[in-house]
């Protein structure tokens, strides 16, 4: 039965992973990815225009730009006990899909690839999550739900790095049910232990807890 304009984009978006995740994206080639599929090289290019195009959606889909949409996402008046549970759980959910999982592969493997330049968008990427979150952390300095003797700067890192971490150890093609699970209640201890260090003090003139 022939394939919906959508179930082929799909396919070749999963052969692309596959093939990427498996040898790379200088290794891997339009044929290999259309053979893949059953269809003709043609084909592909009526939804892409070519493998760079396929990488780039790849990367908007399953890469960090997930936390930019998560952080984008959420209510600037939201506290940090409503808002950093439920960011962090977003990231993870997004993380545990089958085509993210192949995607940390990808990544592991294109990193640093110059072909590939995969180093260059995961900086710009991180660096674009990490400009949201201190304009977050900072707003919440100012409204008394954070510690203000941290710098904002500091406070984004310390948050998003374990968290970053935890889809390499934990949300990775290779890992399981256990693996996903501990991964989770990794972060989850993160996510409580570091509100618990970065909320002000109760003083005698009150204040946010």
């Amino acid at each position: 039965m022939p394939r919906s304009a959508g179930g082929t984009r799909s396919a070749l978006l999963d052969a692309a992973l596959d093939a990427f995740a498996a040898r790379g994206y200088e290794g891997a080639s339009i044929r290999e990815i259309t053979r893949a599929v059953g269809v003709r090289e043609s084909a592909l290019y009526v939804h892409f225009a070519g493998k760079r195009a396929i990488y780039e959606e790849l990367w908007a889909e399953a890469g960090p730009p997930v936390a930019a949409r998560a952080l984008g996402a959420a209510s600037a008046e939201q506290p940090p006990r409503e808002f950093l549970p439920h960011f962090a759980t977003s990231i993870i959910d997004t993380w545990s899909t089958p085509r993210a999982r192949k995607f940390a592969a990808m990544l592991m493997r294109d990193a640093f690839d110059r072909e590939a330049q995969g180093w260059r968008a995961l900086r710009a990427s991180i660096d674009g999550v990490l400009v949201l979150l201190v304009d977050r952390f900072g707003h919440w300095q100012r409204t008394g739900f954070v510690r203000t003797d941290v710098a904002a700067e500091i406070l984004a890192f310390e948050f998003i790095t374990t968290i970053a971490m935890s889809r390499f150890l934990f949300f990775n093609v290779a890992a399981g049910r256990a693996d996903a699970a501990r991964g989770r209640e990794t972060v989850a201890r993160h996510v409580e232990t570091f509100l618990t260090l970065v909320e002000p003090r109760a003083t005698t003139t009150g204040g946010h807890r």
